[in-house]
């Protein structure tokens, strides 16, 4: 819905795309004849996609005439190595030393033409003029190095204790249009008590430092297929890793004759160098936003979980689950000033799944069901507010061991062919100038996905 006098109008966007993606990990342990174990390990992956964006719009006649072209490759690659020893301490402690090497590295690249009065139309650009783009062509690489230890006592037959340190270093290179190279040092520790006042009651205690490995996607422009009043999405050459304290306590109950587990855990987040959407307009009269690092941020969850089979009503087969999680979160947020939750952060679920196994028959069938709460989703860019919703989605499966032990599996996703809905708020320039320009309702459903997976040993 716009503003009175707004002519309505008709556009077609035509959007391939290739991606392909291969991965390689492998480990190997060796164990020392005191008991004494040394280990390695190793991942490398890779993942490069491409994609075209044209835009045209169709006037009354059905003509159709392009206005945009975008052109956008990336590649992504990351190696990782990972080597540790473990030896006994003690008859009840036992420590863990090693270190582990990673490089990210991210090659991108973005076109863009556009449908000028002025410019010299080019092939390359899809027939159009061609428009720069700020930190549209960039190489970003990061290598970081952790040494760590990690330390495993076992106090009594009811109290175990886990203490560890990791020390992160790490260096970004980012060359381009901006050439930028940055290092970052961290201290991780984390401990991690455990206490079972009896064999059916557990409690745990988590305290632990956390960083967050920086989206390599926000160094870098990027193209917004999902709006059509902005083409591209700024980058950001400034970005920090951002950490937060994770101060965590869960109890867990076992029901007695095996009936099942209840277990309630509440955690609380405390956000360093919180990263948010930040404002990086270089004139007023273009707008831009990006991810940013923004100062502090604090979330509270209480997730509580149940996992109970039905013997009570003579159908021990039969395993039923749910969840209820409650989430609250608060930012000081750079757009308005105002204190609100997080970008994109669910103020809460609910899970309820069911299970049932036929022994007899060798088969096996289940449903889940989730439901968020609705509204609660939400984004704040610097021009928009937009709002996330969804009815429960659905999922189900059928599983049968068959012949020669080989099992055939029947997934149903989104079940129900639900649709994603955004309600989106633009305003006139900023969205502190509390201006409004329009509200944009969408809906989209992608349908029901059916997957037969066979598998088995040979």
């Amino acid at each position: 819905m716009r503003n009175p006098g707004s002519v309505p109008f008709d556009e077609r966007e035509f959007i391939p795309g290739e991606q392909s993606n291969w991965e390689i990990g492998g480990d190997y342990e060796y164990i020392f004849g005191n008991g004494n174990r040394a280990k390695v390990l190793f991942i490398t992956n890779e993942n490069d996609t491409a994609s075209t964006r044209e835009r045209f719009v169709v006037d009354a006649s059905g003509e159709e005439t392009k206005n945009l072209f975008l052109d956008a490759a990336s590649i992504l690659q990351e190696r990782i190595v990972r080597g540790s020893y473990t030896m006994k301490l003690f008859d009840q402690q036992s420590v863990e030393f090693g270190l582990e090497r990673a490089q990210t590295i991210l090659e991108f690249d973005l076109l863009m033409g556009l449908a000028l009065d002025s410019g010299t139309p080019s092939a390359a650009y899809g027939g159009l003029v061609p428009v720069t783009v700020t930190n549209a062509n960039t190489r970003v690489e990061e290598m970081r190095y952790e040494p760590f230890a990690i330390h495993n006592w076992r106090l009594n037959s009811r109290m175990s204790l886990e203490t560890s340190l990791i020390y992160e270093t790490s260096e970004i290179e980012q060359v381009g249009e901006f050439n930028n190279t940055r290092s970052f040092e961290f201290f991780k520790p984390k401990l991690d008590f455990r206490f079972d006042i009896t064999p059916q009651l557990q409690l745990r205690f988590l305290l632990d430092k956390f960083v967050r490995q920086i989206n390599f996607a926000d160094f870098v422009a990027a193209t917004d297929s999902e709006d059509n009043d902005s083409n591209t999405q700024a980058g950001n050459a400034n970005l920090r890793p951002d950490f937060w304290w994770n101060y965590n306590f869960t109890a867990e109950y076992r029901l007695p004759d095996d009936v099942g587990v209840v277990s309630a855990n509440l955690y609380k987040h405390r956000h360093k160098d919180f990263m948010q959407r930040i404002d990086v307009s270089s004139s007023e009269d273009e707008l831009r936003a990006a991810n940013g690092n923004i100062g502090t941020g604090e979330m509270w969850v209480l997730d509580v979980k149940a996992s109970i089979r039905l013997k009570m009503f003579n159908l021990p087969n039969v395993l039923v689950t749910s969840r209820a999680s409650a989430r609250t979160s608060e930012v000081n947020g750079p757009l308005l000033g105002d204190e609100r939750s997080f970008n994109n952060f669910n103020r809460g679920q609910f899970d309820l799944g069911f299970r049932h196994d036929i022994p007899r028959w060798r088969m096996n069938w289940g449903i889940n069901m989730t439901n968020s709460i609705d509204s609660g989703t939400k984004r704040w860019d610097i021009d928009d507010i937009e709002s996330f919703y969804a009815d429960p989605p659905v999922t189900a499966f059928l599983e049968v061991i068959a012949f020669n032990d080989i099992t055939f599996r029947l997934d149903v996703q989104n079940a129900t062919e639900i649709d994603d809905c955004r309600d989106r708020t633009r305003f006139v320039g900023r969205i502190s100038a509390q201006i409004l320009e329009e509200i944009e309702f969408n809906c989209r459903g992608a349908g029901r996905v059916l997957a037969l997976k066979v598998s088995g040993t040979f």
